[in-house]
């Protein structure tokens, strides 16, 4: 399972791992081998590989939507759920709510932030999202070759690197769903020189500088800026993806465009969720051990170690044998189509003397 106080958010063949504190990663197709954004094995620090920033464009005071990286002076609520998570906190009479999650049936991640003026008086905010461009295993090997454009008919952020083996024809994608958004793929303007992602620079202008391309150090951003009166509240939505090639990549972003396709999303997500958790239900006199079998494993089991097949500690990405085929076994009364698919795939991998090929 995850370390503590985490979630993993996934489909069979795209995921994103959320921490408490908003951290993480998200990769498609393999958890190791094509990493979005940058995988860190250090639940202590848990540095961040996305972020989300709301600004008051009055004050210029900032802070991000989950405690990491630019926490503000109030408390945060985290709430880990069945395929989605959810943070949720009060800065300077501005109720913010950002919901993540991963669709079922396409390779994206929906991270849908809800904003309350709850002050007596108009505010005009900015908020701006963030992400570093990996594209492969680790960022320190593929930055270098990571190249990023602005995709003419739709804005969203494209980003590429050719140099990855197994996945050189994947398309990396960053949107949101304002049009009137300004962006930037240069990660050394967006931090700036000698700051963290505490204090970037991009967060003390104005707007992003539109730059892309390639030779850069790579990442994705996106800001948009708008009023809100007393009471009033706006949902902005930001989608990280992933698509085989530029015409998959367009229609995804297309066809998922929009806070109503995102609620819908959503509850499918939901709704999967309550129909395979409820299939088996126990009740005994212990509550923590009715809390784990009711759901929590069987989630895990399912998201974790099936799906995603990473997390902190391992973030293998491969098949096993033996582990994932005890896995199974925790899913014969709730998936056993599932249960069966992983025993046929590994039975693929035995060999007629016997033996078997253990990780692959």
């Amino acid at each position: 399972p995850p370390a503590p106080w985490s979630n993993v958010l996934a489909n069979p063949g795209f995921g994103s791992l959320i921490t408490e504190a908003g951290a993480g990663y998200t990769w498609a197709g393999n958890a190791q081998m094509n990493r979005l954004t940058p995988w860190s094995n250090d639940p202590v620090s848990d540095p961040p590989g996305e972020a989300i920033y709301v600004r008051d464009e009055e004050s210029g005071r900032f802070f991000s939507a989950t405690p990491s990286p630019a926490r503000g002076n109030r408390t945060y609520v985290t709430r880990h759920g069945f395929g989605y998570s959810v943070f949720e906190r009060i800065e300077d009479d501005i109720h913010s709510e950002l919901t993540i999650f991963v669709a079922l049936d396409a390779s994206i991640k929906f991270s849908i932030l809800k904003l309350t003026n709850r002050s007596e008086r108009p505010r005009r905010l900015s908020v701006t999202g963030y992400a570093e461009w990996v594209l492969g295993d680790l960022r320190t090997k593929s930055a270098m070759h990571v190249m990023t454009e602005v995709e003419p008919k739709f804005g969203a952020i494209y980003a590429r690197n050719p140099f990855n083996t197994e996945f050189a024809e994947s398309i990396g994608f960053f949107d949101v769903d304002d049009t009137a958004r300004t962006v930037t793929a240069d990660r050394t303007e967006f931090i700036g020189r000698n700051r963290t992602w505490r204090n970037p620079a991009a967060l003390r202008r104005t707007r992003l500088s539109g730059r892309v391309g390639a030779a850069l150090d790579p990442c994705a951003a996106m800001q948009v800026t708008f009023d809100l009166a007393p009471e009033q509240e706006r949902e902005i939505v930001f989608r990280l993806g992933a698509a085989n090639s530029v015409a998959a990549a367009n229609a995804l972003v297309q066809r998922l465009r929009g806070v109503a396709i995102a609620h819908q999303a959503l509850e499918a997500v939901l709704q999967h969720w309550q129909r395979t958790l409820g299939a088996v239900q126990v009740d005994t006199p212990d509550t923590a051990l009715n809390v784990l079998t009711n759901g929590w494993l069987v989630y895990q089991t399912t998201a974790c170690r099936l799906w995603a097949r990473s997390g902190y500690y391992q973030s293998g990405g491969a098949f096993g044998f033996r582990d994932q085929l005890q896995d199974v076994m925790a899913l014969l009364h709730t998936e056993p189509g599932a249960a069966r698919a992983q025993i046929v795939l590994c039975a693929s991998r035995q060999f007629v003397e016997g033996d078997v090929q253990h990780w692959w």
